[in-house]
């Protein structure tokens, strides 16, 4: 059961990435992934420092607020369906994660940082699932209103 909570605590990129593509709703994983984001960093700072192997600092406010931003734009994209929303919530979503995708790289390489929000699952949905949404939302061209 531990392992079941650690899991769900610290590989949600994971496994809501999974269950949007089961489910056929992957601008929902926006949503859940960004409100999820705002209240780990929120709530759990230390925690989530810990686990990317970085120190505890006052500007995870910040993150969790863009995260806020990022889950609003997923849910509402998910609830409004029109092309030009998704578009934007793409540009949001992408620019952001996968730019964060190379700061863990830039951080394995440049000072060996092996923790597991870091170097883990993390590291790859943040580059691979904004190219992913790209994909979808090219698929998608012609089932999304105007």
């Amino acid at each position: 059961m531990a392992s079941l909570v650690r899991f769900l605590l610290a590989d949600v990129s994971l496994w809501t990435l999974a269950l949007a593509l089961l489910l056929g709703i992957a601008f929902w994983v926006l949503g859940v992934a960004g409100v999820y984001g705002f209240v780990v960093h929120l709530a759990f700072g230390p925690f989530i420092a810990e686990q990317i192997g970085w120190p505890n600092s006052p500007f995870q406010n910040e993150v969790a607020y863009a995260n806020l931003t990022i889950g609003i734009l997923g849910f509402s994209s998910f609830i409004l369906r029109r092309r030009d929303y998704l578009l934007a919530s793409m540009v949001a979503y992408g620019s952001w994660f996968f730019a964060d995708g190379l700061g863990h790289v830039v951080s394995l390489v440049l000072n060996s940082d092996h923790a597991p929000a870091n170097a883990g699952t993390v590291l790859y949905t943040d580059l691979l699932t904004p190219l992913l949404v790209v994909v979808l939302l090219q698929l998608s061209a012609g089932s999304a209103g105007g």
